[in-house]
């Protein structure tokens, strides 16, 4: 490997205890330990990128998902053919009777030509019998490399312990915490514009939302599941591309009926056909395997809209929001929260048009008893 340091090229017997024999400095990288692509050369250099030069603050899983070398993922293979022994013990039965049958016609006339016919028809049964290879049932699955643990043990205790900190504009998201303080307040002690609610169940995405000042700036509460909403102002669902996501939406518009609600989660026509972006699998709620006249409403209306969305999303496949590049969730959670407000107030103009939050005036036709 390269020392990130003096820039020499080091055998493994030149870099013991990740300490540079040239220059005498530690690193906190060694490939040869967490694979291929990992080294502090090329993570300074990820982490610059996606940080904007740390004017931009991102989480841990988010530089994980940016910094990983491998993304596999494999479909569902059914069990198919005969097992080994199907094959095997058929030969060995037609074996053995191939050579009784020899001893009993030798004396026959013609006994050698009907034996030879014999040795094809059970040639023809023994293929017959061994069937196709035999496969095993696969079922669909992915990984990243390096896992998430090894790349967290990597940055968050091997980089700490070589440089003392983490890289610039890194967080870690287990351990980051900010209280809530309102700062984009007007001289009059009140907001320039309406609270606005974000329910986002990934704490990646939470914390990443939190460390670059968006609760302050734009006055947000985040919330990670529905049981934390206050109710207050529009609400923004900000999701993975996945069946839970929209199911979370969904769940989220059938609670909140009195209020706005944008989706602003990662749509999955923008990773269906993109190999650049995160794919992992995860396996569909029961609600979306079961018959289809049970399925949810949104599902059914996917299925007649979009069937190859539809159809990615009922195999189990998942793409996270956190893998999206910073800047690009910045923009989209930016766009999202001014769609909400706009969607508040066009409901609330529409509403006091119908003007079904007035009482009627009172009449001063006396009510007579029906009697």
């Amino acid at each position: 490997m390269i020392c990130p340091n003096c820039r020499a090229s080091l055998l493994a017997k030149e870099r013991t205890g990740n300490v540079c024999s040239r220059c005498g400095r530690a690193y906190a990288v060694d490939p040869k330990v967490y694979g291929r692509g990992m080294n502090d050369t090329r993570i300074r250099r990820i982490a610059e990128k996606v940080t904007d030069g740390g004017r931009r603050q991102i989480t841990v899983t988010q530089l994980w998902y940016s910094a990983r070398t491998v993304n596999n993922s494999w479909t569902a293979v059914p069990r198919s053919g005969r097992p080994r022994w199907v094959g095997r013990t058929v030969g060995w039965i037609l074996g053995v009777g191939l050579v009784v049958l020899g001893i009993l016609i030798q004396d026959v006339p013609y006994a050698g030509f009907g034996w030879w016919a014999c040795v094809g028809v059970a040639a023809l049964v023994w293929v017959v019998a061994k069937g196709e290879p035999y496969r095993p049932q696969r079922h669909a699955g992915s990984y990243l490399s390096p896992s998430l643990s090894d790349f967290r043990a990597m940055v968050c205790a091997r980089w700490v312990q070589a440089y003392g900190d983490l890289p610039t504009g890194i967080v870690d998201d287990q351990r980051y915490q900010e209280p809530y303080e309102p700062t984009g307040l007007r001289k009059d002690g009140e907001w320039q514009s309406e609270p606005v609610e974000v329910l986002c169940p990934d704490q990646a995405v939470r914390v990443f939302l939190s460390a670059n000042g968006f609760p302050r700036r734009l006055n947000l509460t985040l919330a990670a599941g529905l049981a934390e909403l206050s109710g207050t102002g529009p609400l923004v669902v900000l999701h993975d591309a996945s069946a839970r996501g929209l199911q979370l939406v969904a769940d989220a518009r059938a609670a909140e009926t009195r209020r706005a609600v944008v989706d602003a989660g990662l749509p999955v026509r923008a990773v269906l056909d993109n190999r650049g972006s995160v794919r992992l699998y995860e396996d569909p709620p029961a609600a979306v395997l079961g018959d289809p006249s049970e399925q949810p409403d949104w599902l059914r209306k996917l299925v007649r809209s979009a069937p190859r969305e539809a159809d990615w999303l009922t195999k189990g496949w998942v793409s996270p929001v956190a893998a999206v590049p910073p800047a690009l969730l910045e923009s989209a959670v930016e766009r999202a929260v001014r769609e909400a407000r706009a969607t508040a107030g066009r409901q609330r103009r529409q509403a006091a048009e119908v003007g079904f939050m007035s009482w009627p005036q009172p009449s001063n036709t006396p009510v007579r008893d029906g009697n």
